[in-house]
């Protein structure tokens, strides 16, 4: 009778198979600029230097360019921007990426925007604004709105 049921035993054993499942997904490069403020303060005819820093995310490993326009006052440039006033009064300012003032920041490849490759952090960039000392203005509040591309 052992060998009996030995053999039923056997035969009742389910059957198995193996397969895989296969599992994917696709990575998209991704990138976000956070806005930033630069308050220069009072200005009294003598220079005023200040800075500030726009952050840039990017997913790791993707190469970004970031530049920045001219502003949004009639006949600013990237190399001689204008804060707005009352009655259309302007104050001439500046925008560099260092504090020695030599690297502007404009939207000219190559040459006044900065290239660099995401890790996956906030990456800070510096932003070294310059009013230039001289310059014979009615008193008031002024303001401009420069634009941030990030390019990726």
């Amino acid at each position: 009778m052992g060998a009996g049921v030995l053999l039923l035993s056997s035969l009742g054993q389910a059957a198995t198979s193996t397969g895989n499942l296969a599992v994917s997904a696709i990575v998209t490069s991704t990138c976000s600029v956070q806005s930033a403020a630069l308050p220069f303060g009072v200005y009294n005819s003598s220079a005023v230097q200040q800075s500030a820093q726009v952050g840039v995310v990017c997913s790791s490993g993707t190469s970004y360019t970031v530049s920045f326009d001219a502003g949004a006052a009639p006949g600013a440039t990237a190399t001689d921007r204008k804060l707005v006033g009352d009655s259309n009064a302007t104050l001439s300012y500046a925008l560099y990426q260092d504090p020695a003032r030599s690297k502007n920041w404009g939207n000219a490849s190559g040459s006044d925007t900065v290239t660099n490759i995401g890790n996956g952090s906030q990456q800070n960039l510096p932003v070294y604004g310059y009013i230039p000392s001289g310059q014979n203005v009615k008193a008031g509040s002024y303001n401009d709105v420069v634009g941030i591309t990030l390019s990726y």
